[in-house]
C-alpha cells in the first residue's frame, strides 16, 4: 500500500477524484431535482413579434396591411442566450403586384437559440401601386400688408411644377399642392422665403404620407403699393431772359403715376410737384425733370421728363373790352359798375407771337371777386386769368368800381 500511494501516476489519479468531489460539492443545489441539475436547455416564448416587410420598392410599392400584423414564437436554447434574443419577423415582397398575396413567414434568431413553434406561419400581405403625378404649387398669401399696400400673384423659383408619389388610391385625394406665407403688416417692396410644400384635399386639409419633389420651393411674393395715374401739371418759378417768350411747350408725358397710401391717393387729383426754373432756360431745346415721390409717396413712375422748349421774342398786344365777371355776390344782393361803366377793360398781354396770333377774348378771363362785400361802393383788384405763356403786360395791375345794393331796398324804393 505504501508503494503504491508513493507511486507518481497513484497521486495523480487521486487528485484528480478528490477534485470532481470537491466541485461537486461545491456546486450541487439541494432543492434541484436530478433531472434539472443536469439540464442546461430553457425555453421562452414572445407573444406578439410585429411582422415587417423586406425587399418593399418605395417607388413602385405601398404596402397597405399585414394580416395578423404579429405571430407568436416559441424558441429554445441557453437561458442567456434566450434572455438576449430579440427575434425578428419579416416577409419578402419582392416584386409583388398589385393586390393581397399569401406569404411564409420568416424570421432571424441568434444561431444558439432554436425555433420550436411560429404562430401563425403565413400572413396576408396587401400591396398597393405607387404612382406620380404633375402638379402646379400654389402658393396663398395670408394676412394684410401695410399702408393698404396690395399683394400681387406669388412666383415660385425655379418653377412652380411639383411630382406628388403616393399609392395609387390616395392619390385621387390630392386636390392641389402648396404653401401659404404670411404678409401681415410688410412694408417692404417684396418678400421672399422658402416654404414647404404639402399636398391637400378639397377640403384644405393636408394628406399625410405625400412625397413630393421639391418638398421646399423658393416663393417671392411681389408688394405692390396702391397707385393712381394723375395730370401732371408742371410749375415755373424765375423768369426767362428778358424779351423771350415761350412759344412752345412739350412735355414727354402729360400724366404721372404716382404710389403710396390709398388714403393719400384717394384725395390726389393731379401732380403738380415739378418745377421748371425758367432762369435755365435760356435759348430753345430740350430740357430734362427729374420727378421724386413728395411727402406720404412711395414712388413715382416714370422718374424723369423731358420738356421740348421753343423760344420767341416777345411780342404785345391789346385785346379790348374784355368782360369783367362779378362773383361771390352774396344772396339777394344786387351790383352794378361804376368804373368802368361799361363792365369791359382793354387787357395788355405779351407773349411769342405765334401764341398771341390764336388768341382770343374767349381765352381770357376777367372777374371782380365780391365774395363778402356788403352794400356799398367798393373798389376790388381784378383777377385776370391767361392761357399758359401769355403775362399781363402793363398796367398789372386792374380795378373796378362796383356799387353794391340791397335788392329788397332796391325794390322798395322803386
Amino acid at each position: 500500500m505504501d508503494k503504491w500511494l508513493s507511486h507518481p501516476t497513484s497521486l495523480k489519479i487521486l487528485s484528480v477524484v478528490i477534485a470532481i468531489l470537491l466541485f461537486a460539492v461545491v456546486h450541487f443545489d439541494p432543492e434541484l431535482s436530478p433531472n434539472q441539475v443536469a439540464s442546461t436547455i430553457d425555453t421562452r416564448e414572445f407573444t406578439a413579434v410585429k411582422v415587417g416587410a423586406r425587399g418593399l420598392d418605395p417607388d413602385t410599392q405601398h404596402l397597405r396591411s399585414i394580416e395578423p400584423s404579429t405571430v407568436q414564437m416559441l424558441v429554445e436554447g441557453r437561458l442567456a442566450d434566450l434572455v438576449a434574443t430579440v427575434p425578428e419577423v419579416w416577409v419578402d415582397v419582392t416584386g409583388l403586384g398589385e393586390g393581397v398575396h399569401e406569404l411564409v413567414v420568416r424570421y432571424d434568431i441568434p444561431g444558439r437559440v432554436t425555433l420550436r413553434s411560429i404562430t401563425p406561419s403565413r400572413v396576408k400581405v396587401d400591396i398597393v401601386p405607387v404612382q406620380t403625378k404633375e402638379f402646379e404649387a400654389i402658393i396663398r398669401t395670408e394676412g394684410t400688408p401695410a399702408n393698404g399696400y396690395k399683394v400681387a400673384d406669388p412666383i415660385v423659383k425655379p418653377n412652380n411644377r411639383v411630382f406628388v408619389r403616393m399609392p395609387k388610391d390616395q392619390l385621387d385625394a390630392v386636390a392641389y399642392v402648396g404653401a401659404v406665407i404670411n404678409v401681415e403688416g410688410v412694408e417692404s417692396n417684396v418678400v421672399e422665403q422658402k416654404v414647404r410644400l404639402a399636398a391637400y384635399d378639397v377640403n384644405g386639409n393636408e394628406i399625410e404620407g405625400a412625397v413630393l419633389n421639391p418638398s421646399v420651393v423658393e416663393v417671392e411674393v411681389p408688394i405692390t403699393k396702391p397707385f393712381k395715374k394723375l395730370p401732371l401739371e408742371i410749375q415755373f418759378t424765375g423768369r426767362l431772359p428778358i424779351g423771350m417768350s415761350i412759344a412752345s411747350f412739350k412735355p414727354s408725358t402729360d400724366t404721372v403715376t404716382v404710389y403710396g397710401p390709398q388714403d393719400v391717393l384717394d384725395e390726389m387729383e393731379f401732380y403738380d410737384e415739378v418745377y421748371l426754373n425758367l432762369s435755365t432756360v435760356q435759348r430753345s431745346g430740350t430740357y430734362t425733370l427729374n420727378l421724386a415721390p413728395t411727402g406720404e409717396l412711395a414712388q413715382i413712375e416714370p422718374k424723369q421728363i423731358d420738356v421740348e422748349i421753343e423760344l420767341e421774342p416777345s411780342e404785345t398786344i391789346t385785346l379790348p373790352q374784355i368782360p369783367v365777371t362779378m362773383s361771390g355776390l352774396s344772396e339777394g344782393m344786387k351790383a352794378r359798375f361804376i368804373v368802368p361803366e361799361s363792365g369791359t377793360v382793354d387787357l395788355n398781354v405779351t407773349g411769342a407771337p405765334s401764341v398771341l396770333a390764336d388768341l382770343t377774348a374767349k381765352d381770357v378771363q376777367v372777374i371782380a371777386d365780391l365774395n363778402g362785400l356788403p352794400p356799398g361802393t367798393h373798389m376790388v383788384v381784378l383777377d385776370v386769368h391767361l392761357p399758359p405763356f401769355v403775362a399781363q403786360s402793363f398796367p398789372q395791375r386792374l380795378t373796378a368800381t362796383v356799387q353794391i345794393t340791397d335788392g329788397t331796398e332796391e325794390g322798395a324804393s322803386g
